[in-house]
């Protein structure tokens, strides 16, 4: 039987026509399907609430952010990895706070003392931006006699090469002294430093 042919009047009624059984169509499932929605979601993730580990806006404070850019900087200079670091970091903040200069003793006996916590003599101040990169660099130096294992984790790290100065690590000559040289309460306190300094890292990258 021959075809008779469509006028495009005719044509665009059947196409308008099929486009609303369509959408009738999509509607009718969605609504079928209203109990059973299993798109994904946003979740809310705890980046958003994070609070910065230093505020950048306070004029002492933004010593200590000047102190973490300069220890990432120059650890990553020496080839070292995250984990070399976040040790760095740990340690520093663990034994200074990430702040360097007079600390400890009495009123006109303080001792001045390095980022981390090492008793220092710099000819410019132990605060100055010289004596810490040189306090970083002889970390560095210290980090690459101690042990590769000691490497896979950034508190066994720095505790190891706080252990390994040759100056001795002596509570008693320590900005915040310890109770005492045991490596497991010294790592226990360098612990609770660790997730300061992944958020300190994170503000500086």
């Amino acid at each position: 039987m021959k075809r008779t042919a469509q006028t495009p009047t005719a044509r665009m009624i059947g196409n308008f026509a099929a486009a609303a059984a369509l959408v009738a169509g999509l509607t009718a499932c969605g609504d079928n399907n209203a109990g059973t929605d299993i798109s994904p979601r946003a979740e809310t993730t705890s980046a958003a609430t994070q609070v910065p580990a230093i505020d950048v806006d306070d004029p002492v404070d933004i010593r200590r952010y000047n102190t973490v850019e300069s220890i990432v900087r120059i650890v990553t200079a020496r080839d070292g990895d995250e984990t070399t670091v976040l040790g760095a970091l740990t340690a520093a903040e663990a034994e200074s706070g990430w702040y360097a200069g007079n600390r400890g003793g009495r009123p006109g006996r303080q001792t001045s003392v390095d980022v981390f916590g090492w008793p220092s003599n710099y000819a410019g101040g132990a605060e100055s931006t010289q004596a810490t990169e040189a306090a970083v660099h002889h970390f560095m130096d210290i980090a690459a006699t101690v042990p590769p294992e000691t490497r896979n984790d950034p508190v066994n790290f720095a505790v190891a090469v706080q252990f390994a100065d040759p100056r001795g690590y002596d509570p008693s000559s320590r900005v915040f002294s310890r109770a005492s040289t045991n490596r497991s309460t010294i790592s226990t306190e360098y612990t609770a430093s660790l997730q300061t300094a992944k958020a300190a890292l994170r503000q500086v990258q």
